[in-house]
This record gives structure tokens, sequence and C-alpha cells, in this order.
């Protein structure tokens, strides 16, 4: 997470958010309430290399939207939006999809790449070809044809800033457009009050706590000493960083875009190295792992129900989708 916040600054804060919530949950829970926890790494599947984040997750995880069912839930909102502004005359089709830019899954955004091949040519900066299609797509929507205040009203509804409300025309102020009355919070909210949900399943608890357990992980003694293990590492390769975190916040290397330098490669090839070998990401993990289970076990019965509400909202989306 920190490599997001520190390599990716030209993304949107709202996709790196986003990325988050897509990452596709890997647990669940246990017939007796218990969070099922995350396969340690020591036990992965003997194929995967050390270091492979492919088949890691995080008990909280079970606690929030799939990627999938966040594509179904996005899904159904826009075909209920679409539906609600063509009852008011009006075409509406949602942005294009972002396409994907950085690591392969929210492991990798968590806990740092370990693509050496990636770390020798390009460092620490995403790949060319994803960067292109990101900023052209990103371009592409800032640039698309703006609604006026009055549709946007309708689109938007009392959830814009006061300023958008008040350049609408009295019709839209007064709460409707062409003479029919425009749904309480437009039809966002409408669409949201359908599926039963307006953040797309993920509920403020989990979310609290998956972003709590990272910065909480950095204090574990385990993990303070294979940080240390990685200092003396990089040092003896050259490199001066007291742990991963500062490395991930030297703004050389990845505040915006830039052309890529021999000390970035080099820094990036001995991190990646010192890394895998002392195996700091599996340590790391092992321990954000344990405290989201003891996060899991202090709000089971918040995180049930939060649970129920996502598989509620999940039905209804289907239900609209089946329904088009």
């Amino acid at each position: 997470m920190l490599h997001s916040r520190r390599r990716f600054t030209t993304v949107p804060a709202v996709f790196l958010a986003a990325a988050v919530t897509l990452a596709a949950a890997g647990c669940s829970a246990g017939r007796d309430g218990e969070a099922v926890a995350a396969t340690p790494p020591h036990s992965a599947a003997a194929e995967r290399p050390p270091s492979d984040t492919s088949g890691w997750t995080l008990p909280l995880m079970a606690y929030r939207p799939t990627k999938e069912q966040h594509s179904t839930l996005v899904a159904a909102e826009q075909t209920l939006v679409r539906t609600c502004m063509k009852d008011f005359g009006l075409q509406w089709a949602p942005p294009a999809d972002l396409p994907p830019l950085g690591p392969r899954n929210e492991m990798d955004w968590r806990y740092g790449t370990h693509d050496t091949a990636a770390a020798a040519t390009r460092g620490f900066q995403p790949d060319p070809a994803q960067a292109a299609r990101y900023e052209k797509t990103l371009r592409a929507a800032q640039n698309a044809p703006r609604h006026s205040p009055d549709v946007e009203v309708v689109l938007g509804g009392s959830g814009l800033p006061p300023e958008a409300l008040a350049a609408a025309g009295p019709e839209v102020r007064a709460g409707t457009f062409h003479g029919r009355k425009i749904p309480k919070d437009s039809c966002f909210g409408q669409a949201r009050r359908r599926l039963g949900t307006e953040t797309y399943g993920a509920t403020a608890l989990a979310s609290g706590l998956f972003g709590r357990s990272f910065p909480e992980s950095l204090k574990d003694p385990a993990v303070t000493a294979v940080f240390a293990r990685w200092s003396s590492c990089m040092k003896g390769k050259g490199f001066t960083y007291k742990d991963p975190v500062a490395l991930f916040d030297d703004a050389r290397f990845g505040r915006e875009p830039h052309p890529v330098t021999l000390l970035e490669t080099s820094t990036a090839v001995a991190d990646t190295a010192c890394r895998g070998a002392l195996r700091v990401a599996e340590v790391w993990h092992a321990a954000e792992t344990r405290m989201q289970q003891g996060y899991v076990r202090a709000h089971l019965a918040e995180l049930e129900a939060d649970r129920r509400s996502i598989d509620a909202s999940v039905r209804n989306a289907t239900e609209v989708l089946a329904t088009g």
C-alpha cells in the first residue's frame, strides 16, 4: 500500500481506493463463526516460488466484496442509472474503465513487488505501455463533454456540491426536470437505494480495520526485526535505508513520471534481492494476518452483519442485471 502511495502518484486517489476494493477475497467465514485465516506463506503450494503473492489473502478480505461482486454491483448501478436517465429523455453512458496500472494484485500493492526483471529495466516505475493506456483513458474522460447543470443534478442530485446545485435552473432546483419529479438524491441515489449500498458493498468497519492493520504491522517485533536485516542487506549493496518504508518514500524514485536512472534500477534490484532473500513480505504478511485475526474476533458480530449486507446487495444487483 505504501508502494501505491509513492510509486504511482499520478493515479487519482479514487483509483487507488478502487484498486484496493477490487482485490479478490481469498478466505471465508468458518462454520463456528471464526474467520478462516489466510494460508501462512511457509505452507503455500510448493510450486510457487518464495514471495509469490498470487495465493495470499488476509482475514478481513472475507468481509469485503470480491472483485467479481464489485463488478456486478457497478454494472447493476450503471444499468439502473441509465434507465433512470432515459426516463427523463436523457442519454447517459458511464465513463470508460481505467485500465490496470501497477502491480498485479493487492498483495503486491501492499508489500512490494518481487519482479527482478522489471526492477532492472524500469526501477520502481510502472510498465510504460500500461501507463500510456492509463493516461490516454484518463485524458479522454477529462476531455469528455460536460453535462449541463440541470442534467448534472438529475444524475448526481443532492450529493453535488452547493455550487453545482446553484448553477441549475429554477425548475430543477425545485425538484423537477421537464415536469418529471427528480428522485431523491438523483438517479444515482435511486440506484444505490435499490441495491442497498452506496459504496459497492465496501463497509466502513471492514475498510477501516483493513487500513488500520497495515501501519500497525510496522510495529510488530517480527516485522521490525526483518526490516533491520533488510536494512543491513541494503547497506551491504551500497544503499542506506532504515526500512522499506523509507525506500518507498524516497522522492527521487516516483513523485512524478521521469526517466529511469541507473541509480533507480540499481536500488530497485537491490531491494527486490534483499526482500526476496530475507522473505520480508512473508514475515510482514504473517504479522498483518495475526492482527486481522484479532480484529475479526473483536468485531465478529458486526463483520458478519456487514457480510450479510454485501450478499444482499449482490443478490439485488444480480436481479437487476437479469431483468435488464
